[in-house]
């Protein structure tokens, strides 16, 4: 329905390569193919450290094959960019072999950037062999997707977190509260990853660790029970901190309003990461957020790209009046060659959601397709509230989870 209009535009870009196939020196790579058939080969039982090896076969109409062996911690490839490498051996390395007709060519380098729009697979090969650049794409692939199973949990996060903690602002001239989840082993000896959860608008810092906080939003969060349940059934654990964003959007002087996004990275972030035994480094810190939060989420992830690896954004209001624009600043960070730095994307929004427009959060991802960002987007049924983003909760602990290192 909404499709990826850049994605749509390399088709067409390599579709027209690979007509001028004939014209390519026969000691020459031709410099694109459109790949229209994708099988599976093999999805291993996982290692010992919980990856499996997955094995994927491209080939286009004019029997041209490609084949890609690459790690995840899931029954499916995972969304990212893969760096190619002789052996896969670890997570978000892959390997290439390629096979012009009969010939084989040999891969040596590259990337492969791997997207996600629900159930649809966009693959875009950036690959250097021993014969020069090798560019193709697999577009709108269905291949192997693991139906996500959720704990029936509902209730019981209550009393596993600290709720309503404050920190001193004087950027801000006001004590801010927070709540914070830590794990069942933390004793302050041990350092853990950190994901930053933020409310939305009317909410406050309790909204994603408990139910019934009281705030606007029927019901409230349980996302501690889940990282609880996560850390008993594979032994990873993280630390999860709330703070209470009043309703500044997150930014600095929001209608008047304070230095928020100045006092988040120049006050509270430093607090937490020294007061906690917290990994204070960007492989171990991620951020997420609904609606308010889910906007702040993706500012946040796109003015610090340095600080973050993945942004898991909720019901996110995209376009916000009056505010920075995350769209403009990921541009930013690709004028100026770095787009590699930029962390990991997740939208989430219900097709019911009359709250947030969906087309806005279309028009995102639409955006960092057009850039070559991966990104992973899932649109399902469900409505601007507690029950779709309590859904979205296990979701936001194994996708930050198997990201961080």
């Amino acid at each position: 329905m909404f499709k990826k209009i850049s994605i749509i535009l390399s088709s067409l870009l390599l579709i027209c390569a690979c007509g001028e196939d004939n014209k390519t020196p026969q000691n020459q790579l031709p410099t694109g193919f459109d790949f229209n058939m994708v099988t599976i080969e093999n999805v291993s039982e996982p290692a010992d450290d919980g990856l499996r090896t997955i094995v994927l076969n491209f080939k286009d109409k004019e029997g041209n094959a490609l084949k890609l062996t690459a790690m995840s911690w899931y029954c499916h490839l995972e969304t990212g960019r893969y760096e190619i490498a002789s052996e896969p051996d670890a997570k978000h390395k892959a390997s290439a072999e390629l096979s012009l007709g009969e010939e084989k060519v040999t891969v040596t380098g590259g990337t492969i950037a791997v997207s996600k729009w629900n159930y649809e697979y966009d693959i875009v090969f950036n690959l250097e062999t021993e014969k020069g650049h090798f560019a193709g794409i697999a577009d709108n692939k269905k291949l192997y997707f693991e139906t996500q199973k959720y704990s029936s949990l509902s209730k019981g996060a209550n009393e596993i977190y600290q709720k309503d903690l404050t920190v001193r602002s004087e950027l801000m001239n006001t004590n801010v509260k927070y709540s914070i989840y830590l794990p069942e082993s933390y004793d302050g000896t041990k350092k853990y990853p950190v994901l930053y959860m933020l409310h939305g608008y009317g909410g406050n810092n309790n909204d994603w660790l408990q139910d019934n906080t009281g705030s606007i939003w029927a019901g409230g969060g349980t996302m501690p029970a889940y990282a609880r349940e996560y850390a008993e059934k594979t032994g990873k654990e993280l630390i999860i901190v709330a703070p209470d964003g009043g309703n500044n959007f997150y930014c600095d002087g929001f209608n008047g309003g304070p230095k928020y996004m100045s006092f988040f990275f120049q006050e509270f972030i430093p607090y937490i990461e020294s007061t906690y035994a917290i990994k204070a480094e960007k492989k171990s810190r991620a951020i997420g957020g609904l609606s308010m939060g889910g906007y702040g989420s993706l500012y946040y992830g796109s003015l610090h790209p340095e600080m973050f690896c993945y942004v898991y954004a909720c019901s996110a209001a995209v376009n916000v009046s009056g505010s920075p624009d995350p769209a403009v600043l990921i541009a930013q960070s690709v004028s100026a060659g770095k787009i590699n730095e930029l962390p990991g994307f997740t939208l989430e929004i219900g097709t019911e959601d009359t709250t947030v427009p969906v087309s806005s959060n279309n028009s995102f991802i639409n955006m960092l397709a057009g850039y070559g960002i991966p990104y992973e987007y899932i649109t399902r049924p469900g409505s601007h509230d507690w029950p779709f983003w309590n859904a979205c909760s296990p979701k936001i602990i194994q996708k930050v989870m198997t990201i961080f290192e």
